[in-house]
């Protein structure tokens, strides 16, 4: 078996993970439509998103906390080797979670909810940026347990200040200033764009989530592995 398929099965192994990729982002289908913009499942599924890459990612960082990290630098196998197709095998996964959650999306708000397409590739940046950031973030401790508790809450909130929990429109517009230096800000920012047509800012989304996606993979690639 080789890696990329050997991390795949490390994650799919785990109860929770098979809850969240399959299950609970579906409950978010159940909110019902607005009219000012896309039904609010559609931006609260990036909370989910947020929350399922961290876990997803918990054996590389797991590994790199044992020091297995450090004697995989050492063989054959390589550290680039190693780290890349455990990313990509996490990306996989969320890709599943994104294409199933959309086809529920269809089932349950049908052209409420166009342009899926574009959705599909916004979701996808910001997995890769979820990813990269769990990745650093994970740097920062000792243990999963204490990276994960305080994780929980630093994600909330910025979710919540950035537009992902709650709309856009209902942010004061003094503080879009501030949380676009958020990276989850671009996600409710791809989505407005998408929805009202406007194909700059959905490039801009794409770019800015992509480019703290690299900051972030420099760091947690670098930081104790």
């Amino acid at each position: 078996m080789n890696l990329y398929l050997f991390a795949i099965r490390e994650d799919i192994r785990q109860p929770l993970n098979i809850l969240l990729i399959l299950l609970i982002p579906f409950s978010l289908l159940f909110i019902p439509a607005n009219a000012d913009g896309f039904p609010m499942g559609i931006s609260l599924y990036g909370l989910v998103l947020v929350y399922s890459t961290f876990l997803l990612t918990r054996p590389v960082v797991e590994d790199r906390m044992k020091g297995i990290v450090v004697r995989i630098a050492a063989s054959p196998l390589g550290t680039f080797r190693y780290l890349s197709n455990h990313l990509l095998a996490y990306l996989t996964l969320i890709t599943v979670q994104i294409v199933l959650f959309l086809i529920g999306s269809l089932v349950m708000y049908g052209d409420a909810v166009f342009d899926r397409l574009s959705i599909f590739a916004l979701y996808f940046s910001f997995s890769i940026m979820c990813i990269a950031f769990s990745l650093a973030w994970n740097s920062l401790f000792r243990t999963f347990n204490l990276s994960f508790g305080v994780f929980s809450g630093v994600a909330s909130i910025m979710c919540l200040a950035s537009g992902i929990s709650i709309p856009l429109f209902l942010l004061p517009r003094s503080l879009i200033g501030y949380i676009m230096f958020l990276p989850t800000y671009w996600l409710p920012h791809g989505l407005l764009a998408i929805y009202e047509g406007d194909s700059a800012g959905m490039l801009v989304a794409h770019a800015v989530l992509l480019f703290y996606a690299v900051i972030f993979l420099l760091v947690g690639s670098k930081r104790r592995l």
